[in-house]
């Protein structure tokens, strides 16, 4: 008959503490490599901002679009920080539909997050609404107008119509735009218009949404406060 011999507890609760201590060690380093990571990430954001930064203008020195007056001369500096904010919305976003995933919807969230007003087609366009009365509304009552150019923009009728809508009152001193470019080069730009391409822009190339939508909201922001 076979003998049954006791397990040596005492062995086995020794074996199981070094491997608790050893998964405890491990849990304890990698927290602290991800700990270490995420401060080289933030050590390089920060960096890479300051490059930014200093190669690139603030959206507070961006010419109008079209007059090509700077925010320090009169007819542009009378729009943006005058006692007049009485607009319904801060900014209009004009955009492809094809572009709304990847710009113009978390550019809006963005924008909204960051306590603006937004006209977005998302927000704003109800089931039986005149798209072309709405727009027209959207323009007229927004300070800023924010243009998402991409292929699919230039090639459509709708953003074309809103392009003329917001260019006509940025021509009057009424609105002050701020272009984006989203895939698309600039050759591509100055062939479909080159009054855009000269214009001061941001691109999703070099920046992210969230940060375009950081110094829109900072201008807006400073607009107000003044």
């Amino acid at each position: 008959m076979a003998t049954f011999r006791k397990p040596n507890m005492s062995k086995i609760n020794s074996q199981l503490n070094k491997i608790k201590s050893t998964s405890r060690q491990f849990e304890r380093d990698a927290n602290r490599a991800i700990s270490e990571l995420k401060n080289v990430e933030r050590k390089a954001k920060a960096y890479q901002n300051k490059l930014r930064s200093s190669a690139i203008p603030a959206l507070t020195t961006m010419p109008s679009l079209y007059l090509g007056y700077s925010i320090n001369d009169g007819k542009v500096n009378s729009l943006l920080y005058n006692d007049t904010y009485d607009k319904e919305y801060d900014v209009f976003i004009s955009h492809a539909s094809e572009d709304k995933d990847e710009v113009a919807r978390p550019l809006a969230e963005a924008l909204r997050h960051n306590g603006l007003s937004v006209w977005y087609d998302e927000f704003e366009l109800k089931i039986g609404d005149s798209l072309r009365r709405k727009i027209d509304k959207g323009i007229a009552k927004s300070n800023f107008g924010i243009i998402v150019i991409s292929r699919d923009f230039i090639s459509k009728g709708w953003t074309n119509y809103e392009l003329d809508g917001l260019i006509t009152r940025a021509v009057n001193g009424e609105q002050i735009m701020l272009p984006i470019w989203h895939n698309i080069t600039k050759q591509e730009v100055i062939n479909y218009s080159p009054s855009l391409a000269d214009k001061m822009a941001r691109s999703t190339t070099d920046f992210t949404v969230e940060e375009i939508a950081e110094e829109i909201a900072d201008l807006i922001r400073e607009r107000k406060d003044i």
